[in-house]
């Protein structure tokens, strides 16, 4: 075979004063491919598209400025035509010199009378009020038989085109078969037993070391969903599934790279709690361990910073401890103040707010926090340390004329450790919520979270 590519294609109607570009698919994503010269050809009418190097398999398509784009197949075959209608562009399409689009083409023609049957009788069936009548049950019956003889040129056409994109692409959209529980697992326990199962088996049909894939819609159709509707929304469970699919993808570059960029990048913008520690464990896994290969210096560097910076503050963690001088005696002479800890409560609980007497959202959530502490304070076992930023006396005020001295009140004008950097509280209000062992069980929420949070923590996690 000829090395390079060139795709000839031939647009009757189409306006002489237009071109064409190639794009492709990248996950969910349309990319303009990269090519060496689009020119026309007057004397044959034709689009010439060329390229030095070969295209790597997947589904490409035709970009003009006004019409939806007409998709087709570019694997082993890399030198061929297309020829086709405007405005209709894709509508019907026509091929030369290239098995792969010639066969989905015929494909497509074969089940198309029974997509047309299917559409109708759906529409008819959709349309009867009585769903239980005989009509509708032989409207049920014809619909069922519809969708068996589309199954039917599937399974042909898989067999007969093993190593066809579409067979990879069918393949990959079938569910997977989730068998009965084992026997001797407890009826209780079978549902979960099916779940695990699931879940462990989502990519089963599915070649993840095919990176056509990639080029298609439906990779991240699937990690999508996988993500989304298959892993339970848990930051642990996340973790792990992540990795799971991440270490099934190793056998190709293409593929493990996307897919890790892909759920790297999805949980690093997350405004979850909890979901950083799905980045921050990747991060250690792959980017600081160097199996990330592409990842530059400047964006290692970058990564360890947020890591450093993020992982004291991971929920189930104890964050670095610090003091500051108690508000009462924040400017007397040093050997005078006295200065509390923020791990120094007994309570139950301990809500950490990092505060300002000016800022506007503090106005509206410092009275809502008081209210909580006065009539649920010790139901609900918590103690407030309350960090003020801002001159002393501006403080002072705010605090007798809104009725919180009784909380830890503590001045940010001195620390024994920067709380603003290393505890992330550079925005005010931010609240963090400890358990009994001074570790972080809730972050940046809002006063009205924190009792519904506690009782559905003291609910899961029983009494100490």
């Amino acid at each position: 075979m000829t090395q390079g590519f060139e795709l000839t294609v031939k647009i009757d109607g189409y306006p002489e004063d237009e071109t064409i570009r190639l794009g492709r698919y990248h996950g969910d994503q349309t990319l303009l491919v990269a090519v060496d010269t689009v020119i026309f050809d007057k004397k044959r009418g034709v689009f010439v598209i060329r390229r030095a190097e070969p295209l790597e398999g997947g589904m490409y398509m035709l970009v003009s400025h006004e019409n939806a784009p007409a998709e087709f197949i570019i694997d082993k075959d890399q030198r061929f035509s297309i020829a086709m209608k405007y405005p209709e562009f894709g509508a019907d399409m026509k091929f030369t010199g290239s098995f792969d689009n010639q066969t989905s083409v015929d494909f497509n023609a074969k089940t198309l009378p029974f997509h047309q049957e299917f559409t109708k009788l759906r529409k008819d069936y959709e349309a009867l009020d009585n769903k239980e009548s005989s009509e509708a049950k032989a409207l049920a019956e014809k619909i069922q038989n519809a969708l068996q003889n589309i199954d039917k040129i599937r399974e042909q056409f898989m067999q007969d085109n093993p190593k066809h994109l579409m067979t990879a692409v069918f393949r990959a959209q079938r569910d997977v078969e989730v068998p009965e529980a084992p026997d001797d697992i407890p009826e209780n326990e079978q549902n979960h037993w099916r779940y695990n199962y699931w879940q462990n088996h989502y990519f089963d049909n599915m070649d993840l070391s095919d990176a056509r894939l990639l080029r298609t819609p439906i990779y991240h159709q699937r990690l999508d969903n996988y993500l989304e509707k298959v892993l339970h929304p848990h930051h642990d469970s996340l973790k792990l599934g992540a990795e799971r699919l991440i270490e099934k993808t190793k056998g190709n570059e293409e593929l493990f790279r996307y897919t890790l960029q892909t759920i790297f990048n999805k949980y690093s913008r997350s405004q979850i709690i909890g979901y950083d520690a799905i980045w921050v464990y990747l991060s250690e896994k792959y980017y600081l361990s160097g199996k990330a290969t592409w990842a530059s210096e400047a964006s290692i560097e970058n990564i360890q910073n947020a890591v450093d910076k993020t992982k004291p503050l991971l929920i189930g963690t104890v964050p670095p401890e610090f003091m500051n001088p108690s508000m009462a005696t924040a400017d007397a002479p040093s050997n005078g103040q006295r200065w509390n800890s923020v791990f120094e409560s007994k309570a139950r609980y301990t809500v950490v707010i990092f505060w300002e007497p000016t800022c506007g959202h503090c106005k509206t959530q410092m009275p809502i926090l008081r209210e909580l502490y006065n009539t649920k304070r010790e139901e609900l076992q918590f103690e407030v340390y309350a960090v003020c930023r801002g001159d002393i006396e501006v403080c002072r005020n705010y605090i007798k004329t809104n009725e919180i001295g009784n909380w830890i009140n503590v001045s940010g004008t001195a620390s024994t450790i920067k709380f603003d950097e290393i505890w992330d509280a550079s925005v005010s209000p931010t609240i963090y919520v400890l358990d009994w062992e001074k570790r972080i069980v809730t972050k940046r929420i809002n006063p009205d979270q924190i009792e519904p949070f506690i009782r559905t923590w003291n609910a899961t996690h029983g009494g100490n």
